[in-house]
C-alpha cells in the first residue's frame, strides 16, 4: 500500500471525481450526437431474373485451310485479312505432268466413246459379238474414270474458300514447299457469331431456345452485345453438373471475334416488380441480413434509424432484390452505418451517394 502526503489527498480525490464526471459526460454526449448519414428511397422497379455466367465466342465457321496434297506454292491470290466469298481461289501448288495425263485420259477415252459408237452399230447388223460391244463400253468406263481422277488430282492443288468469311494472316510463300496438312490461312465467318457457356444443372428448367442474353466484351467496355439461346446440351456435364448453351449474336461490324472472353447474362423466367435497394445499405452478420431504415422519433422533431431484418434475393450489379423486410417508400441508410446504434437520431447528407447501377462499368486502368 503506498501511502500518499496528507495535503495531497483532496488534490487526488478531485481529480478522479473530475474524469468520473467527464466520462459520464462524454457517454451521454456520445449517445444524443446526431448522426450524419446518406439515405435513399426503397422502391419498386422491374427485376428480370438472370443469371450471369462467364463464356468463349466462336465462329459460326471456322477452318484452318490447307492442301491435301504435297507440293511447290505457284500461286497465292489473296492477303491477310481479306474477306473473301466462298469458292474465292486462294492458292495453288505447282502442276508437273497431271496436265499431260489428263489430256492422255481425256483423249483414250473419246477414242473408247468412237469405237464404242462403231460397234454397236455392227453389232446391230450381226457384223460384231456382244463380247466386243461390252467390252468396249467397259473399256469406256475405266478411262473415262481415270480422267477423273486426273481432274481430281489437279483439283487438289487449288485451294478454295469452303464458305464466306475474312481470311487470318498467311503463312506461307511462293515457291514454298508444303507438306500435305499445313496450314496455309486461317478463315473465319464472323457473322453471325456464337458464345458457348455453361449454366448450373438447377438451371435446365430455364433453359429455352429463344430466351434473350446480353454479352459483354473486355475490348468494349460499356457495351452490351444481344442475341439469343440458339442450343442446348441435352446432357449434363458429369464432373461440374453443367449444361453446355450456345447463343447467337450479330456481329455486322465484326467486332467480336472469335476466343473472346465474355460475360453471359442470361434473363429467364418472368419480369416482376420487386423493391431494390444498393447493396452499400445491407448489413451482413452472422445473425442474419437487416438494413437501418429511417423513421420519426416519437415527438417528430428528429429522425431515428431502427435496425430491420430484410431477406435479399439475387443481387445484380450495385442492387440487390428485397424479398421481404421493406414497404415500397421506406427510408433506408445507404452511407454510414458503422456509427449508428438502436434509436440513434441521424441527419441527412446525400451530397454524395453510393452507386446503384445495376449494370456498373468500372474504369479500365
Amino acid at each position: 500500500m503506498i501511502a500518499i502526503p496528507r495535503g495531497k489527498r483532496r488534490a487526488c480525490l478531485t481529480l478522479i471525481l473530475c474524469c468520473g464526471l467527464l466520462g459520464l459526460d462524454r457517454t451521454a454526449y456520445a449517445q444524443e450526437t446526431t448522426q450524419v448519414v446518406s439515405t435513399v428511397i426503397a422502391h419498386r422497379t422491374i427485376w428480370q431474373p438472370t443469371f450471369e455466367a462467364v463464356g468463349n465466342l466462336r465462329a459460326r465457321w471456322g477452318a484452318d485451310l490447307a492442301f491435301q496434297t504435297a507440293g511447290i506454292v505457284s500461286e497465292l491470290d489473296f492477303h491477310s485479312g481479306q474477306d473473301v466469298d466462298a469458292g474465292t481461289k486462294l492458292a495453288r501448288l505447282q502442276l508437273n505432268d497431271e496436265p499431260g495425263l489428263l489430256a492422255e485420259y481425256q483423249a483414250q477415252a473419246d477414242l473408247d466413246q468412237i469405237v464404242f459408237n462403231r460397234d454397236t452399230r455392227q453389232y446391230q447388223v450381226q457384223a460384231v459379238s456382244k463380247a466386243t460391244v461390252d467390252h468396249d463400253r467397259l473399256t469406256l468406263q475405266a478411262d473415262h474414270s481415270r480422267a477423273v481422277a486426273e481432274q481430281g488430282v489437279i483439283g487438289m492443288k487449288t485451294l478454295r474458300a469452303p464458305f464466306s468469311g475474312r481470311l487470318g494472316v498467311r503463312r506461307v510463300d511462293p515457291g514454298q514447299y508444303l507438306q500435305p496438312g499445313t496450314v496455309v490461312v486461317t478463315l473465319q465467318a464472323l457473322d453471325p457469331i456464337y458464345v458457348d457457356f455453361y449454366v448450373p444443372q438447377n438451371m435446365s428448367a430455364y433453359l429455352k431456345e429463344g430466351s434473350p442474353v446480353t454479352v459483354t466484351v473486355d475490348a468494349w467496355p460499356g457495351h452490351n452485345f444481344a442475341g439469343a439461346v440458339t442450343a442446348v446440351t441435352p446432357q449434363v456435364d458429369v464432373p461440374s453438373r453443367t449444361i453446355l448453351v450456345r447463343a447467337r449474336l450479330g456481329n455486322h461490324d465484326h467486332a467480336l471475334v472469335p476466343g473472346m472472353f465474355a460475360i453471359v447474362r442470361l434473363m429467364y423466367g418472368v419480369a416482376a416488380r420487386q423493391i431494390t435497394i444498393p447493396k452499400s445499405a445491407v448489413t451482413f452478420s452472422t445473425f442474419g441480413t437487416s438494413v437501418w431504415t429511417v423513421q420519426s422519433s416519437g415527438d417528430h422533431k428528429k429522425e431515428i434509424v431502427r435496425q430491420t431484418a430484410v431477406v435479399t434475393g439475387e443481387s445484380r450489379g450495385d442492387q440487390v432484390e428485397v424479398l421481404s423486410g421493406l414497404t415500397d417508400g421506406q427510408k433506408i441508410v445507404s452511407a454510414g452505418q458503422i456509427k449508428l446504434y438502436e434509436g440513434a437520431p441521424v441527419t441527412e447528407n446525400n451530397i454524395i451517394q453510393p452507386d446503384a447501377s445495376a449494370d456498373p462499368h468500372p474504369p479500365q486502368e
